[in-house]
């Protein structure tokens, strides 16, 4: 279980210790400026009483609030709540393509440019975009999230929970299959794995790829998942004609294009006569993507033809985002840091 709505969010956890940091820097400056002035013992002694005193309790107090307001950002899970939910009988595991061929910039059939400002979204941010959508389209659905390359993993198993599913797409970028290559093939067996143990009656894996197979055998894989009973809905992202994978440096500036072993540019094709037999040999269905993403109301129309009439009703926990609580006591203690005064308070 995560204790964390959004664990991401701790990073914001920096913050405080910057905070910190930056008070040690000025009062070691501070006291350097004193010495250069004289005695330091008699400056301070000219100074309000307990200054120093008040002012490591405003340092403490804003510490504290910082720490609060980056728990309340990362959403404490705190308590439950019986809900009652309708689930269809559908288990739906989306497979996301995330192999280097996916950074081609031809997702959305636009000229691509020199710098990452004005690039068109790559194939794989496309492919997000579409995922993100299928997902709030599948409310009642059980759903899993498989990121492949060269290998695949299941990097959300089937859950009711969307917000689960939403955090594994916001995970999926290239260096999350370590592996390089595309096996379509190890996409499809591993959603067959996770689908035998689902609960629905109805299975289906959508597939969300260029269609660039490297050797996984896709078709046996697609007719392994036939026998099963596993529709195959593959969504093409790219476009046949092809496009260069760009190299981009760390500030997302393209540096060149990626090449073979002849020095020639390497162009990645859409596959879309393998995706098209994947489909057709389940009983599934292809489509290609496009700009304005009308492939979706088209696959979710197919998806809710299998969701009718099949419909069950359950109670769940569902654990509660308590980020009131941090909110309210970092608000409070930040409260008490602008009441504490810097001078008065002379006895």
């Amino acid at each position: 279980m995560n204790y964390f709505a959004y664990p991401s969010m701790w990073s914001w956890l920096l913050v405080p210790f910057v905070f910190l940091a930056a008070i040690g820097w000025w009062s070691r400056r501070r006291q350097r400026t004193l010495a250069t002035l004289g005695q330091t013992g008699t400056i301070l002694r000219m100074l309000p009483p307990r200054l120093d005193h008040r002012r490591r309790w405003i340092v403490l107090t804003r510490f504290g609030a910082l720490v609060c307001f980056a728990a309340a950002l990362s959403g404490p899970l705190l308590g439950s709540r019986l809900t009652e939910f309708k689930q269809r009988g559908l288990d739906v595991f989306i497979a996301v393509d995330c192999s280097l061929s996916m950074q081609a910039q031809d997702a959305t059939q636009q000229a691509s440019t020199s710098s990452v400002a004005d690039l068109p979204p790559n194939r794989l941010a496309h492919a997000k975009l579409l995922l993100g959508q299928i997902i709030d389209r599948l409310m009642g659905s059980r759903l899993g999230v498989i990121a492949f390359a060269g290998q695949a993993y299941v990097q959300c198993p089937l859950t009711i929970d969307q917000g689960a599913a939403q955090q594994a797409l916001e995970a999926l970028e290239p260096e999350v299959v370590p592996i390089p290559g595309t096996a379509i093939g190890e996409a499809i067996r591993t959603a067959i794995k996770g689908l035998k143990v689902g609960e629905g009656s109805h299975r289906v894996l959508v597939l969300l790829t260029d269609g660039e197979d490297h050797r996984s055998d896709p078709s046996g894989a697609a007719q392994e998942a036939a026998r099963v009973g596993v529709k195959i809905f593959a969504v093409g992202i790219g476009s046949p004609q092809g496009e260069p994978i760009p190299l981009l440096d760390e500030r997302g500036n393209r540096t060149g294009y990626k090449r073979d072993k002849k020095g020639e540019v390497v162009m990645s094709r859409l596959d879309e006569k393998t995706l098209a037999q994947i489909a057709r040999d389940t009983g599934g269905r292809y489509i290609r993507a496009s700009a304005t993403g009308n492939e979706i109301d088209a696959l979710a129309r197919d998806l809710e033809s299998l969701q009718q009439g099949d419909v069950k009703t359950r109670l769940f926990n569902r654990y509660e985002n308590r980020f009131q609580w941090p909110l309210a006591l970092g608000i409070l203690l930040m409260m008490i840091s602008l009441l504490i005064p810097e001078a008065g308070w002379r006895s």
